[in-house]
């Protein structure tokens, strides 16, 4: 068994995409959605895939647990709280604005605990028994992504230079994302 056959994949897609102007989600590239890149991406590296936050066709999709605009925390504890409830050992998170995703995902990032990239600190591993934990993090006003980081002693990893973080249209049409015609 390899260290993907218990690990649930999830696109964390619920954001509101105000600095990119429109549902960056859908922003197309090479006439597909970026959401479905992203997808893509981390489907062979896993042994399921959900999308948080947002339904997307064809896909297993995850709503937020709580109202109130919680941002990318709220998709990671719902992701978390499925991988609990289905028997995944952990889940392997990334965002939908990172492109390109190396191959290599559960390799760079699977160890002891969690861990998440240095500068894309969204992409991560986590095991599922966090799921509790992130919630009470949640509960007590916790909302950044790095904070939750440290509470959960993060292990930092450096992650390929070549992922890039999708922000605004200008940094989608600056970026070179390398995905083959």
């Amino acid at each position: 068994m390899s260290p993907a056959d218990r690990i649930l994949g999830a696109v964390i897609a619920g954001g509101a995409s105000r600095r990119f102007g429109s549902d960056k989600a859908l922003a197309l590239i090479d006439g597909r959605p970026m959401l479905a890149h992203v997808a893509d991406a981390l489907r062979p590296q896993v042994a399921a895939l959900v999308v948080c936050g947002r339904g997307w066709p064809h896909e297993c999709t995850l709503p937020d647990l709580r109202d109130g605009g919680l941002g990318p925390l709220a998709g990671l504890e719902a992701a978390l709280a499925h991988a609990a409830r289905q028997s995944f050992d952990a889940v392997l998170a990334v965002p939908v604005d990172t492109l390109p995703l190396p191959d290599d995902l559960v390799e760079r990032l699977h160890g002891n605990g969690p861990a998440v990239f240095e500068h894309q600190h969204l992409i991560g591993y986590w095991p599922a028994s966090l799921a509790m934990m992130l919630g009470r993090y949640i509960d007590a006003g916790g909302r950044s992504v790095a904070a939750w980081n440290r509470h959960a002693h993060a292990r930092i990893v450096e992650e390929p230079a070549t992922i890039g973080n999708i922000n605004t249209p200008a940094e989608l049409d600056a970026l070179d994302i390398g995905i083959p015609a």
